[in-house]
Order: C-alpha cells, then structure tokens, then sequence
C-alpha cells in the first residue's frame, strides 16, 4: 500500500511541471509578439503664432532727367530732382545735345527704396555701367546720394563694381538687435563704400545723381607733334589725336539702379 501510494505521488509531480512548462512558453510566445503592450507617450498643445516675410523693393518714381552741371555754364539755373537745390544745372530736353571736352553731365535717378525685416540689409548699385565706359574714354563717371532731398553721399568716383553704397532696414522691429548700421548723416564720398545707413523708415526717396565729365584736356596731346607746315600731325579721334573721342557714344539708355540683399555686411553679420 505505501509503495502504491508513493508512485501516484510522483505522477502527479510529473503533471505539474508539465503544466508550467507550457505556460512557460506561452508567456515567451506573448512577449514576442509585441502587440499587445503600449509604451508610454504623451503630449501637449501650445500656441502658434505667425512669422512674416520681409520685404525688399525699389521703384522709379520719376523719369530719368539730364542736365548740362558745367562750372561755367551761365545758364544752369534748374535744380535736379531729389537734390537739396546746391547742385544747379541746364535741363537737356534735346537729343542733339553733344558733349564736349569740359562739360559735364548729370543724370538723375529717383526711387523708392523699401527694406523691412531684421538682419536686412542692401547694396544699392548702378547696373550698365561697364558698358557705358566702354565708349567714351575721356569721360569719367562720378555720383552723389540723397535721401529725402538731403545729401547723404557726396561726389565720389563710381568704383570699379559699381557698387554705391548700403542701406540697412529700420530698427523699428529689431528686438533689442544691434543696429545694422549707422544713422543717414552725409558723409564724404570715399567712405559710402565701407558705411551702412540705417533708414529711418521703411519705405524713403533716393536719388542717385551719376556725373559724367568729359576730359578738359582731351586732344591736348595730339598738339604735340606738328608737320613741317606747322599743321598736326595727328587730327584723327584717337588717343593720340587731336580730336580725342569725338563722335564717341556713352549710351545711358540701359542704365538701371539695382538692389541685392547682401549678408556680408553690417553689424549683425560675422
């Protein structure tokens, strides 16, 4: 009876591990398929907002006027448009005008110019005028800058990539930045190249006044050299002649003022 009693014992033992080890591998099988459990996660909603554009813009606001400027011109009693009124000239209304050697030559160029927006600032050039150049070698190109009527460049030579000057937009909206630039005082023509101004509003008039000067001394060596008969030797148009650059054409016509965004310049900038 003992003996009997201690087999049946060690068969329901048997049972029993046989049971868990088929739960077991059920608990695995559930593991390993992942779908069953969520990892946690949460969010929240927060306010939007809006950013907006900037804007960068300039527009003709007046046809583009020419002036005989001539020191010695009596009759130069018109002021140029945009100008502060020191800077009188003959209003060129006929295209038979011809320039010669001693005149000089304005062209008036008015636009609105807008900047709006932090860390803008604009390079304001004179496209064309390489072209131009390329006609008339006696003739050198100057330029002034006024803002609002006011002088804000005075006369300097129009440099090589015919870059005139930078403005920056106002500080109005700046957040505490620094300030791109500086404020629109005149200053001397050499240093427009290297200052920024910082425009009051975000719209302003500008008028760029491009200086033409045809040499005084043009042909002036060409009288070096006589024949015998005491007459030039060289009365042709060339440099060497006495006629230097007569019948020569500077051609004004696609000339155009240029605005680009630049980021290279300015306070703001590294």
């Amino acid at each position: 009876m003992d003996n009997h009693a201690s087999t049946i014992v060690v068969t329901e033992e048997r049972k029993r591990r046989r049971g868990l080890v088929w739960v077991g591998l059920g608990t695995v099988a559930l593991l390993a398929g992942g779908s069953t459990f969520a990892l946690w996660s949460a969010n929240d909603v927060f306010a939007g907002g809006e950013i907006t554009a900037g804007d960068l813009n300039l527009v003709q606001t007046a046809d583009t006027s020419f002036y005989d400027v001539s020191a010695d011109r009596s009759d130069a009693t018109d002021t140029l448009p945009g100008t502060d009124g020191t800077q009188l000239g003959h209003l060129i209304d006929d295209a038979s005008w011809r320039a010669v050697p001693g005149d000089k030559v304005a062209a008036a160029f008015s636009a609105d110019v807008t900047l709006e927006g932090d860390n803008l600032v604009g390079r304001l050039s004179v496209a064309g005028l390489d072209a131009m150049i390329d006609g008339n070698a006696s003739m050198t190109w100057s330029y002034e800058v006024y803002n609002e009527g006011a002088l804000l460049v005075s006369e300097t030579a129009v440099p090589a990539d015919s870059s005139l000057f930078y403005l920056s937009a106002p500080a109005t909206g700046q957040a505490d930045g620094v300030d791109d630039g500086a404020p629109m005082v005149a200053t001397a023509g050499g240093t427009a190249a290297s200052t920024v101004f910082q425009m009051t509003d975000a719209s302003e008039d500008v008028t760029v006044v491009l200086y033409g000067t045809f040499d005084s001394t043009a042909g002036d060596d060409g009288k070096a050299t006589v024949a015998a008969d005491g007459s030039y030797s060289d009365q042709t148009d060339a440099a060497t002649g006495t006629r230097e650059d007569a019948l020569t054409v500077d051609t004004l016509a696609e000339l155009k003022l240029q605005l680009d965004q630049v980021r290279d310049t300015g306070s703001q900038f590294k």
